[in-house]
């Protein structure tokens, strides 16, 4: 590639990360291993979760789901039997609140809205939330980033941690690199890189598109090119993509120099189309032990 950085200085991406956990809006860490654990467990359980009665003579507690009768001069409370969650405030939060322990059979009453609303626990059920387990994990037929089925609860805590931490880092990474953008503009760029950029997504394109849909993407015709992209021809769109190869010569300059690497051989974007995804998927790593050191 011939386009370069105008400049000579190191990025110090540490200094950037600082910059983004300072911002209000930004994501201050990586999901711990518990929270990412957690939301394994409850994506795995959750179409083996029970409403089941709770024990005679046990008290409804926050959560619960009560049927409920309610008499009152409101028609809103005069209901011969009422589904309520405890706590959600989706009926009424006072009425919630004021179900909260009795038993079955047993009755309140409560002023809503001005009126006494007279309250009878006719059936209390609980959410009965089972442990993961293979068999769960193997019904939602799931696979990781390499396509291979994940078949055990230790498998699926592995490809959500995976797929978490990604997004998490993606974001972090966008706004990062655009922040560094910005103090590094670039504003010359080689013809003959953003051409050569176009000719290699413009064979991706093809390979990709011929043999996952069947479709040969030079044989279209100009009105099946404008449904798919609102262009008249492969060559179009290509043309069309102009400024996103700019912004990938930016991006892999910047990411070259804080992996201080060459612009050479396997890491040059104009001879490898994959390179840009590997110097990100470095940078991702980078970002991610400077936040692990800094956690």
């Amino acid at each position: 590639m011939k386009t370069r950085l105008p400049y000579e200085c190191r990025i110090d991406l540490k200094e950037y990360l600082e910059k983004y956990f300072l911002k209000e809006d930004a994501i201050k860490r990586l999901p711990t291993d518990k929270e990412l654990k957690d939301l394994a467990a409850r994506s795995i359980v959750k179409d083996h979760i029970e409403l089941l009665p709770v024990p005679e003579g046990e008290g409804a507690l926050a959560g619960d789901v009560a049927q409920l009768k309610t008499e009152s001069v409101l028609s809103r409370f005069n209901k011969p039997c009422v589904t309520v969650t405890l706590g959600a405030g989706l009926y009424d939060k006072k009425l919630e609140e004021a179900v909260i322990g009795l038993k079955k059979n047993e009755s309140t009453e409560v002023i809503c809205s001005g009126e006494t609303v007279c309250v009878t626990v006719l059936k209390i059920s609980r959410k009965y939330v089972p442990k993961p387990a293979d068999g769960m994990v193997k019904a939602l037929k799931q696979t990781d980033s390499e396509n291979k089925p994940v078949n055990t609860v230790a498998e699926y805590e592995a490809y959500v941690k995976e797929q978490k931490t990604t997004e998490t880092l993606s974001v972090i990474f966008g706004q990062v690199m655009e922040m560094i953008c910005e103090d590094f503009p670039l504003e010359e760029y080689d013809e003959d890189d953003i051409r050569i950029l176009g000719e290699l997504e413009k064979e991706w394109f093809h390979s990709f598109f011929l043999e996952d849909e069947g479709v040969d993407l030079y044989a279209l015709s100009e009105e099946e090119m404008m449904k798919r992209w609102n262009c008249r021809s492969f060559d179009e769109f290509i043309s069309m993509r102009r400024d996103w190869y700019k912004i990938k010569i930016h991006q892999c300059l910047i990411m070259l120099n804080i992996l201080s690497l060459q612009c050479e051989g396997e890491t040059d974007p104009c001879g490898h189309y994959e390179v840009y995804q590997e110097l990100t998927s470095e940078t991702f790593e980078k970002i991610r032990l400077i936040m692990d050191k800094d956690a």
